[in-house]
């Protein structure tokens, strides 16, 4: 079983950020439409504790480098075939995930909407690097994904003042 906080401190080291991400909007590409009539059955909370968490964590688990006491791990997959199955697979998830945030009933506004876009471009980027079998690849994959999910936490989770996550957005 994954510790949340090791893991999360571990995903931090392991993809350079530290907490030290400048919080950027996504992409100036135009705004991906709400999409309307599918009926929704999970809130955004659970759809990030069921479906997205788990495969972002999963894919993390197996990507970058960790560094601690004992020196620095790798943790690509390197030849384990059921290793790059998971990442392939939590990025199909990942990916999707993007689309589920942007149904209605979960959409929130242009820039949610530019989040989500930026997770889905994300989760493709993951999913090409891990059926190419690029550690590299899914290291960069990963970290635009992360990076994505810090600044659309920081813009929508409720947090202390002093929160690193409050940290002032461009054009605010």
């Amino acid at each position: 079983m994954i510790r949340p906080l090791p893991a999360i401190v571990a995903t931090c080291l392991a993809i350079g950020l530290g907490g030290a991400v400048a919080a950027q909007p996504p992409t100036a590409d135009p705004v991906p439409t709400v999409m309307k009539g599918a009926k929704t059955y999970l809130s955004t909370k659970l759809v990030m504790k069921h479906v997205l968490n788990p495969a972002a964590e999963l894919f993390w688990k197996h990507s970058g480098q960790v560094v601690d006491e004992e020196g620095v791990k790798d943790r690509a997959p390197g030849a384990d075939d059921a290793m790059w199955t998971d990442m392939l697979n939590s990025a199909a998830i990942m990916q999707e995930s993007g689309n589920l945030l942007m149904m209605e009933g979960r959409a929130r506004d242009e820039r949610w909407m530019r989040y989500a876009q930026a997770l889905a471009d994300g989760g493709a980027l993951a999913m090409k690097a891990a059926e190419a079998r690029n550690a590299e690849k899914a290291f960069e994959a990963g970290s635009a994904v992360y990076e994505t999910c810090y600044n659309c936490h920081g813009r929508y989770i409720p947090r202390p003042a002093n929160s690193l996550y409050k940290a002032p957005l461009p054009g605010d």
